[in-house]
Formats: C-alpha cells, structure tokens, sequence
C-alpha cells in the first residue's frame, strides 16, 4: 500500500443513510486535517483467556494477563469527518460501518458502532495515522487505522479501507462470530449456530469491563528466607489495573487470606501528569482512556502465612472484580480476582534454602503446565514443596537466627573495630562491603562516580546516559552525600530505583583511627544564617557558584510582573562578585517547608556578567487554581510568599548546553560548532533560558550577528512571561535579526496578530527560520542552523523533535537540535 492510497468514506446500494456528500481521502489530505493526540489502552478481550480454558476448554487461543498495552495515538476525529467532510448524515443513519482491506478466510475484517458512540465527542473514536510519535508500521495498521478509546482492542479496525454509514450493523462475517460473551449454557460452536445465537446483538462487546493483574513478584520467581534478615525486609507487589467507559480506577486492594481482610494499594495513573495531557484536544479534560499501575510493600514476614495473593480493582461508579472465574465459549472478558499462590519450598543443592515461591495462574500459549491452575485431572507439579516433617526443623532454625541476629551483627562490629590500623575493614565479617566517605570522594568523575544516600554507597557510573534529569544533577555530587538533595528532588519510586546500583555500606572513622561504625549519612545540614557564612574577603572568589556546595543567597527585591509572575532579585555575599553561570545553564534552588526539603532548577534571566546579584522570573502556580494541582506548586508559593531579607541556597552550575558568544556553541556530549541561525521553540517557563541566550547576543550585537526566531507558545496571553522584555529585545535586535511568534491554545484575544492553537508542522515551517533569511546563501547550510527547544515532554517529544526531523532530517536533529 502507499501513503496515498485512497480511503472512502461512502454509504453504496443505501441512498436513504448515507452521508450528505461522498469523499474519498488520500493520506496526504487526511493529516491535514484537524487532528488530536491522545494516549490509549488496546486490550485483547481475551485477555486472561488461558484461565478459563483450565476450567474448560474455549473456542479462543491461551492469552495469559499480557493481551494489553499502551500508546499514544494521533489522529482525526470520526465527528469530525462525517459532520465536517462529509457535511453530516442523512435521517435514519443508526450504524458507521468500518472494514479493513485485509482478506481472511470469511472475507474482510469489520465491525460498526453506534452513531451515538461514533458522534460523541467524549468519545474520542480517531481515524489513526500516527503511533507514538510516528506513523503507522504495517504491524499496527498501516497506513490508518481505527481507535475507540475504552473499548475492546477486536472494534478497532487495521488497515482501514472503508467507512460506511447505514441503518444496518455491519455485515461482516467477523462483527457476529468474534468478541462476545455468550452464555454459560452455550457449550460448543455447534449449538451457538445450530440456536443463533452470534447474530443477538445483546451478547456483542464494546465496553471493557474493570480487570486488574499482579506482575511482580513474577511467575517461579523465587524468595529466599533462610536468612533471617529476610525475613525483616518488605518486597514489593505490584501490577496493573483497567476499566472501559472513560471510568477512573479508584483503588486496587491486595488480600493475603482469600478476601477475609484487604490492603490498599498506591496507585499511578501516568494519563494524569500534565506531560499527557496532549495538543489539539476540542475538549479539554482529564481522561481515563489508560490502565493504571499499582504497587504496595508487604513485610516478608506476613507471607509466611499466606498461601495465596489475590488482587482486585474498583472504579469510580464502586464497581469491581467478581471473586470467581465466569466461563464463556469464546473465554471473553475475564475479570475475577488475579490470584499467585503462595509457596514455601526449598532449594539449594543440599536442600536446606528455604524460599518462597510464587506461582501465577497459568503460562501463556500452548504450553502445558506451569501455573497452578491446570486441566481436570492434572495437578500441578509439587517438586520441592516442603512438606509438615521436613518444614518444621527449617522454621526452628530460622527463628534461632532471626532471634539472634542483633546480637550476631553488633559481635560482628565489634570484632571489626578490633582491627588493627594498618588492616583493611572486615568486610566478610560485616557481610557487606564497606566505604568511608573518604574513600567515596575518591569517586567523583564522570568515568568514576559513586554517590552517598542514606548510609549506602552506590555506583552511578552506569546510570549517567540514562538519567532523565542529565549527567550533570548526578556528577555534581559524585563523591558526596547526597541523601537531602536527592530526596527533595526526586519520587519514592526513584529511590527504589537506586538499589540497581548499591555497592556497599558507608562506615566512618569516630574517634580512634580503627574503630569502625555504621553510619547512616554524612551530616551536611541545613544552611546556617547568611551573617555566619559569609567568606572573609581573603577567600573571595570570582564566581559564586560552587558546583559541589550549597550556597545563600538573600532576597533584596520583589516585583510584581504580572498576576502570577515574579522577578526575584537574590544578592550574593559581595557585590563585586559574579554569578559563574554559563549562558545556557541553570541552578538549583533549595529551600525548605516542614521540615522537608525541595529542590527545583532555574535559569536565571540576568547575564553571566551581571555583578553581585542573580534575577530569577518565577511564575507562581497558586493553590485552589488548577484542578489537575489543587496544592500549587510548592517552590513557587514558597517564593512568594518570601519577604526582603530571607535567604535560600542555590548550587550549580548544571547543564549540557553552553552558548559561547558570537554564534559559537558546545555540548556536554562534545559537539560544538559555530552557527549563523538559532531558531528558539519553548512553552511557558521554557522561555528563561532562551531568554538569557537572546539578551547576550544583544548585549553583543556588534560583534554577535547571529539571528534568532522565537516561537513561544502558551495557554492565555497573561501567562506570556516578560512580553515586554521580549519584544523591547527583538527591537534592539531588527526585525532582520529577530522573528517572533507567540501561540495560545486556549484564546484568541481582540487584535491578537500571532499564532492560536497549538505549535504544529505549518508553525515551525513558516517561523522557526522565517522566509526573510531564506534569502541568505548561508541559511540554505543546515550546518549554519541549530534549534533550542524548552518546554512541556509533549510539546518537544510529540510536535517538535518528529517535526524538525520531518523537515530537515534525523542527522539534523541529531546534532543540530538541543533540548534544555
């Protein structure tokens, strides 16, 4: 097939339904037309199936728990083709028809839905010609296919060919023999035809009914408890959870003893973040068109007396999973409770490890066995279980251990500190490696870089190219404790994340040279008042800024921007020194509430060489405004609400990318180069590192003839940060050196002469390096050209980088294009 291979949207031999006007599409004029982005769940409706087929066999293959996933489609509203494209529907229309140009044994694939459901805005049904960022591959439907958000993955047609309008349900084999849930007394294909009972309407899916799964701990994995040590720790159970109809996921609850009590689980729904509320949507509001994950730390301890764990889920309407499995001739639609028995077993080639061994349901496909759930008159494979006789001694020795495990471990120590001076830390006797902190400063490049966190010694090395943040938050406390400044910036589940990378202990030296003692961090405290920290003027230094030491800066001056925006001007100890930030790179701010701390970076709007103070444009994100954030932002409250004279810490520099002067640029990953162009693209608060970019050229221009575009998209012109500033630049620059272009996506203000919507492929076409520069030889070099990019995930993840890499190529962006 090619991309531009016709797609009609008709209604033949049904003059009396069809649309107002017939259309045929190509690829090209479909993806001009308004589109909408938005993330969905695909479930198979015989997700789960393999369960029902160890109670009795169906008519549908072994799904286990994995018939599900999760992308994000891009693609024109079903509305919008038939109301707009097609100038609306005839009376009597009561079904669209949607068929697949694939051929199968009992002709193409199709299915229809209801007008109702096909029309409702709310429903998000999408002709799809983008998936996650790219267009379709064969494997997902290329080149369109159908998306139904909260709807069984068997309505959504691949490979689209035809759309069809009628007062008729589809006519197709595959919309009455597939995806429906007969009754119980249907027992075979035979009597389903033999009774009719394929065509009855009543029994077709659409909706996803609520399910949930536990996919940690996984199937045969094993738990060791000989240890007693074990059995002091929590593991971690978590999965994922659904429902159809747009409804939330409210909770998921956890049970140990089959339903007599239950847990709750925490719970993430990912659609919620604000990086997923996408662009170009006509009906701005939080959807639930995604599974959920779940996740909850059970003591090891409590297991031992559980056989199984089951799992079940509720949404919004207090509606959840069935107890026990409903079988159906197709093995649709099954919801009950997930359960993983709960095994204590030995291993080990003497026999003598004792652990915990999980089991799932079933193994998915056609293989035999493996789960506990097996065919009548099979049983499951009891190889290792411990039996009363052989259970009993295992459990006295682990509660021997477990009881005098305190004392062994301070014997152990003290032994350790017996040492001599001149022997290295027993390690083997502590059971761990140790570290000093001495020894982990030692350890604080980029090839070599070990970090500090609560007592523990871990190994970021490996971790650097990987971290979402960038290398630079890591290795400017490479060598350290960074136990504060970690937790106040990242998640729970972050944290968790860290034991990827444990190494060892931290230990240190208290008061005799070989005495050793566990530790639980390096002290480093909270800033001290600014009056007892200030350098004596021998120790002055140029640059404020220390990458490895949290500093104070006082507040000396509060301006009132805008209704939600603030310039902060903090003063440095001596009026004479300078910032020491480069252009291009921003700080991290740190203050504390509660007794918690919080760390957030900013780029500050003043220059690198502006003496003795720092400006930072902060908008405030007030409580009660946002119904996605009722709390507000933290920092930013915090902020406000300072007076003159209070002080927070900042530390830095941190960043990859630096601006030179004179059109001359670097990055961390070594690229550098020298350009005639920058075209700028941000949202919101992305603005301030542009910002400080522009102010240099133009503080420079003489020398500097680099050009810049700006295109800043926001939500309502109030929320434009530093307009003026903006504007009072570009004509300091020329309008032969300076382009810009504001977007709002939710106003179009009386005389607004700029962009409304969202940054698309026409707005970074006709502005990010407008027709005026064309003109020059230089701009037809790629080469002379880079693109800066700051703002929300989406807007650069899913707009920007397919767009820039649709216009100028993947080597442009490559190395070309950097995001801050």
């Amino acid at each position: 097939m090619s991309e531009t291979m016709a797609r009609s949207l008709s209604s033949p031999g049904i003059p009396t339904t069809c649309p107002l006007k017939e259309v045929t599409l190509t690829m090209d004029m479909l993806a001009q037309l308004p589109s909408i982005t938005i993330p969905v769940t695909l479930v198979c409706a015989g997700n789960r199936r393999k369960e029902q087929n160890m109670l009795k066999q169906t008519i549908g293959f072994n799904w286990g728990p994995g018939a599900v996933s999760t992308a994000i489609w891009k693609g024109v509203l079903v509305r919008d083709l038939l109301l707009s494209v097609c100038d609306g529907l005839r009376k009597g229309a009561k079904f669209v028809c949607f068929d697949g140009s694939d051929k199968l044994p009992n002709g193409t694939y199709g299915t229809s839905l209801s007008v109702e459901r096909a029309l409702n805005p709310m429903n998000d049904v999408l002709i799809a010609y983008e998936m996650n960022g790219t267009r379709l591959t064969s494997d997902h439907g290329f080149p369109v296919r159908l998306i139904v958000p909260g709807v069984i993955g068997g309505r959504m047609i691949k490979y689209l060919s035809k759309i069809t309008v009628s007062e008729a349900r589809s006519d197709s084999w595959y919309h009455y023999h597939d995806n429906r849930v007969l009754p119980s007394v249907v027992s075979d294909a035979d009597m389903a035809k033999r009774e009719q009972w394929w065509i009855r309407p009543e029994y077709t899916i659409n909706d996803l009914n609520i399910n949930s799964a536990i996919c940690s701990p996984t199937h045969g994995s094993v738990l060791p408890i000989s240890d007693p040590q074990a059995l002091t720790r929590d593991i971690t159970i978590s999965g994922y959870a659904y429902n159809g109809g747009c409804k939330k996921i409210t909770r998921v609850e956890l049970t140990l003893d089959s339903g007599k009590s239950w847990l709750v689980t925490d719970l993430e729904h990912p659609e919620e973040r604000p990086e997923y509320q996408f662009c170009n949507d006509p009906f701005p509001r939080q959807r639930y068109w995604c599974w959920c994950f779940w996740s909850i730390k059970v003591p090891v301890r409590q297991l031992l007396n559980s056989n199984d764990i089951h799992v079940r889920a509720w949404d919004s309407t207090m509606n959840t999973q069935p107890k026990d499995l409903n079988w159906n001739l197709m093995g649709m639609m099954n919801n009950c409770w997930y359960c993983v028995k709960v095994d204590l077993a030995v291993s080990g080639d003497d026999g003598c490890e004792l652990v915990l061994r999980f089991i799932h349901p079933t193994v998915p496909g056609s293989e035999s066995g493996g789960g506990w759930m097996r065919p009548k008159g099979e049983e499951m494979d009891k190889d290792n279980i411990v039996h009363a006789t052989k259970l009993a001694p295992i459990l006295t020795t682990v509660i021997v251990k477990r009881q005098t495990t305190e004392t062994n471990m301070e014997n152990m120590i003290s032994n350790a500190t017996n040492k001599t001076a001149t022997n290295k830390i027993d390690t083997v006797a502590l059971g761990v490696n140790c570290y000093t902190a001495d020894m982990v400063s030692k350890h604080s490049t980029e090839d070599d870089c070990w970090i500090i966190h609560g007592g523990k010694v871990y190994d970021c090395t490996r971790f650097l190219q990987e971290h979402p943040g960038g290398s630079d938050s890591i290795i400017m406390n490479a060598g350290e404790d960074c136990t504060e400044d970690f937790d106040a910036i990242h998640s729970v589940k972050a944290r968790d994340l860290l034991a990827k990378y444990y190494r060892g202990e931290l230990v240190a030296c208290i008061s005799e040279p070989n005495e050793v003692v566990r530790v639980k961090s390096v002290p480093t405290g909270l800033p001290t008042p600014l009056s007892s920290r200030l350098p004596f003027p021998s120790a002055i230094t140029r640059s404020f800024l220390d990458p490895k030491n949290w500093k104070d800066i006082v507040l000396v001056e509060k301006i009132h921007l805008t209704h939600n925006t603030r310039l902060f001007r903090f003063a440095f100890g001596h009026s004479d020194q300078l910032l020491g930030l480069p252009l291009g790179n921003h700080v991290f701010l740190r203050i504390k509430t509660n007794d918690s701390l919080h760390v957030r970076a900013y780029t500050p709007t003043s220059l690198p060489d502006q003496e003795g103070h720092l400006d930072l444009v902060v908008k405030i994100y007030m409580k009660d405004t946002d119904p996605r954030f009722p709390a507000g932002g933290v920092v930013s409250q915090y902020l406000d609400a300072m007076t003159v004279g209070d002080y927070v810490a900042i530390k830095g520099p941190v960043g990859s990318f630096t601006y030179n002067g004179q059109g001359q640029y670097s990055h961390s990953s070594g690229r550098k180069g020298k350009c005639l162009q920058i075209g700028m693209i941000c949202g919101g608060t992305g603005l301030t590192p542009m910002f400080q970019i522009i102010q240099a050229i133009l503080a420079d221009k003489t020398q500097d003839a680099t050009n810049v575009s700006l295109i800043f998209g926001n939500r309502t012109e109030d929320d434009v940060l530093m307009r003026k500033e903006i504007e009072d630049a570009g004509n300091g620059l020329g309008p032969d050196r300076f382009h810009l272009w504001h977007v709002l996506s939710e106003e179009k203000p009386e005389g607004w002469k700029y962009g409304t919507g969202y940054i698309n492929k026409g707005t970074i076409k006709e502005h990010l390096f407008p027709r005026q520069w064309s003109a020059q030889e230089s701009a037809d070099d790629l080469s002379s050209r880079i693109v800066l990019l700051c703002g929300p995930p989406p807007m650069i993840n899913l707009c920007c980088l397919p767009v820039l890499t649709e216009l100028y190529g993947k080597e442009f962006v490559d190395n070309n294009v950097f995001c801050f």
